[in-house]
């Protein structure tokens, strides 16, 4: 069955809110299509290997894309390239995605405890390291950074990320701006359509 994966961000799971809604959402509306949310560890290298080993066991032919939020934009970013070559059909919606996620998250260097679960997780100073490696090449950027392959979805009142920045970062994506909002992206339910939409000319194949 086609299926889409759903990264969470930093600091999330599979519990949040966004996550919750777009599962809902896809499970009610498209009996055709997939989605599965993993909860991602918080070394970024481990969550980039338990998504690859998902994407292995479903098997790449039946992958859609990916949505993601905030980190899970840029590690979406990030796989979509890696398989890009192999599957040019992939897509990957970025709901207001980091793209410096090794400078925003020094402030989080130390003990941290999870919004959902409640378990404590340390981020260390080399898992900053870690993100710029998944940082994409300007060369990646221009093989698979395209109108019909990224939708970036971003409000303007982000108080975590410039919203400008992931404009900036990759001007050949679909945009989807929006005055006001937050970092969570308010009234998210109201753009579902706009992600399904996105997708669904993939669905079909």
């Amino acid at each position: 069955m086609k299926t889409l994966i759903y990264l969470h961000g930093f600091n999330s799971s599979p519990a949040s809110h966004k996550a919750k809604l777009t599962q809902q959402y896809f499970n009610q509306c498209s009996s055709d299509l997939n989605i599965l949310v993993p909860k991602l560890a918080p070394e970024p290298l481990l969550a980039i290997s338990q998504t690859k080993q998902l994407i292995e066991n479903l098997g790449l032919d039946n992958l859609v894309g990916f949505v993601g939020s905030s980190l899970g934009g840029y590690y979406s970013l990030h796989l979509l390239s890696a398989y890009f070559n192999v599957r040019p059909s992939l897509k990957a919606v970025l709901i207001n995605p980091a793209v410096k996620p090794y400078e925003l998250l020094t402030d989080y260097v130390g003990e941290n405890t999870n919004y959902y679960t409640g378990e404590t997780y340390t981020v260390l100073p080399e898992h900053m390291t870690h993100l710029k490696s998944l940082a994409l090449t300007p060369e990646q950027r221009t093989d698979c950074v395209r109108s019909d392959s990224v939708f970036i979805l971003t409000q303007t009142k982000d108080e975590v990320l410039p919203y400008q920045q992931a404009l900036d970062y990759m001007p050949e994506a679909k945009a989807w701006i929006q005055s006001g909002g937050d970092h969570s992206f308010c009234d998210y339910e109201k753009v579902l359509p706009a992600i399904k939409s996105f997708f669904s000319s993939e669905t079909i194949k």
